[in-house]
This record gives structure tokens, sequence and C-alpha cells, in this order.
């Protein structure tokens, strides 16, 4: 019997988001005392939660979220151990030992086990595991469907440190071997490639850490902008 699995983070006000972006509320529009029934309505950003980033995101006629292809957001995916602590690398030979087989039918889903961390905000956002520069190189190379991960980013948080240590150079302290990571390439160089990128994953991903399963990311179908919200799950034939 096919056992199905949830990879999504819930959504709430307490959900990991980037920190200039808008907490997510849910606003009461009618009530149960007055309306005899309960509806509200959500303000949150794109990029809130388990989501899905498109190539509109940095490019202005990039494709948008409306835009992909049912069959891109179905499919075998190959979860990889990259479990390696603050600030960890995952470079091109890692993925390399361990994600040899991974084909361009293939979605990667790199499990950090950072989503335990979601809610220590400031470790969550600031401290997680990430590709570098190798290790977006190796994707681009293998050319999946789609690149996830369990934490905010699969880029390394050094590829937006200049950013970063203006805000809190108490963790980002000046360093020259950190600016050696281009700005944001892991989504500029993966995204107009049709490399889909879908981040904070979470749920039930630890069971499927160095197995293969199927996978569904299906965003909100949200016309002309560069995310949306995604309800991720995968079907593992035990």
């Amino acid at each position: 019997m096919p056992r199905y699995i949830d990879l999504t983070q819930p959504l709430s006000p307490h959900t990991a988001r980037s920190s200039d972006h808008p907490e997510v509320t849910f606003r009461t529009l009618r009530w149960y005392s007055r309306n005899g029934l309960k509806t509200r309505e959500i303000t949150a950003s794109l990029h809130s939660g388990t989501h899905m980033d498109t190539a509109a995101l940095y490019y202005a006629n990039g494709e948008t979220i409306d835009q992909v292809a049912l069959h891109r957001m179905i499919g075998p995916a190959l979860f990889v151990d990259c479990r390696m602590g603050d600030f960890g690398a995952i470079t091109g030979d890692h993925l390399e030992k361990h994600a040899s087989s991974l084909t361009s039918n293939d979605m990667l889903v790199l499990c950090t086990g950072w989503h335990h961390f979601a809610d220590d905000e400031e470790k969550y956002i600031l401290k997680s595991p990430g590709l570098d520069k190798s290790g977006i190189d190796w994707v681009v190379s293998r050319s999946p469907k789609a690149l996830c991960a369990d934490c905010p980013s699969p880029e390394h948080i050094y590829m937006r440190v200049r950013y970063w240590r203006q805000l809190r150079p108490d963790i980002f302290p000046k360093d020259p071997d950190t600016e050696i990571f281009p700005r944001s390439y892991g989504h500029k160089t993966l995204l107009p490639k049709g490399i889909l990128m879908i981040e904070n994953l979470g749920g039930q991903i630890d069971e499927l850490i160095g197995k293969r399963a199927t996978m569904y990311a299906l965003p909100a179908k949200y016309e002309g902008v560069e995310a949306a919200p995604v309800r991720a799950i995968a079907v593992l034939d035990d």
C-alpha cells in the first residue's frame, strides 16, 4: 500500500519568513455570534512558509506561477541527506557522492533537518545550510525539474552575506573568504533555466532521507506572480 507523507510547514503567524516580509495574519471578517459562521482573510507574503519560486522573482519577463506546467510539479524525487549544522556548505562533491543517480526527470530535495529549528527564527533564517557555488553548478549540470529544501533557501546564506552583514555584523563579521559568493547566484542561475525552487519544506520529510518517492508540489494558481504557497506531499511505495 502506498504511504502519503506530508512535506508542508503549517502556515500561521508563527511561520518563519524572510525578515523583511510581513507576518502571516488571518483577520476575521464574519463571526459565529453575529453572522452564524466564521470567515477570514489572509495577509501574507507569497514567500511565507512552504512555497515555490519561479524566474519572475528576478526577471521581468520570467516565468510566472500560472505558467508552470503540471508535469513539472509532479514526479520522482530524490531526498538527499544534507544534515550539516550551522552554515553547512553543500558542495558539488557532496551531491556527487549522495545524489549521483539524479536525472533531469527528478526533483532534488535537500534534507538539512533545518525545519526542526523553524521556531527559532534567528537560527532558522540566518544560520541554515545551503548550496555553495560548486553545489549550484552541480545542480545546473544535472538540470532537475526542481530544487527543493527544508530550509529558507537551497542556496547558502553567504550568497546574501553583504545584505545581512549590514544588519547583523555580530553574526556576519567581515570575512574576505565569504566575499567570493556571488549574490543570489543560486536563484539567478537556476530559475531562468526552468529549474523550479521550492523552499521551507518540513512535515515528515525526515522519513524520506536517502530515499526516492513520487512528489507532488502544487502551488496555488495565482496569475502573473513570482511565487505561491505550495502543498507538498510525497507518495512512498513501502
